[in-house]
């Protein structure tokens, strides 16, 4: 594994659960952080990506470089053209 995405979420999100099956059908490592009781952490994570809904999805190599991809429909619109 040389990359995984990182998905911001709210818990009963419909978009967040479909990005997660997004990554699950397209077999990407992933990590699905649920914050739904986080609000402190949500504001400062959606203040770093420029970013105001969830889900926030980031794909990210493990040296260190990260990649904003957006919420969900950017996601899919990734997954078109790559």
């Amino acid at each position: 594994m040389k990359e995984y995405f990182q998905i911001y979420a709210w818990t009963e999100c419909p978009y967040c659960v479909k990005a997660r099956e997004l990554l699950i059908k397209n077999n990407k490592q992933f990590m699905f952080c649920c914050i739904d009781e986080s609000e402190e952490l949500l504001q400062h994570i959606k203040e770093k990506y420029n970013w105001l809904t969830v889900p926030l999805i980031v794909k990210k190599r493990l040296d260190g470089v990260e990649e904003f991809i957006g919420g969900h429909s950017d996601l899919v619109q990734y997954f078109k053209t790559s």
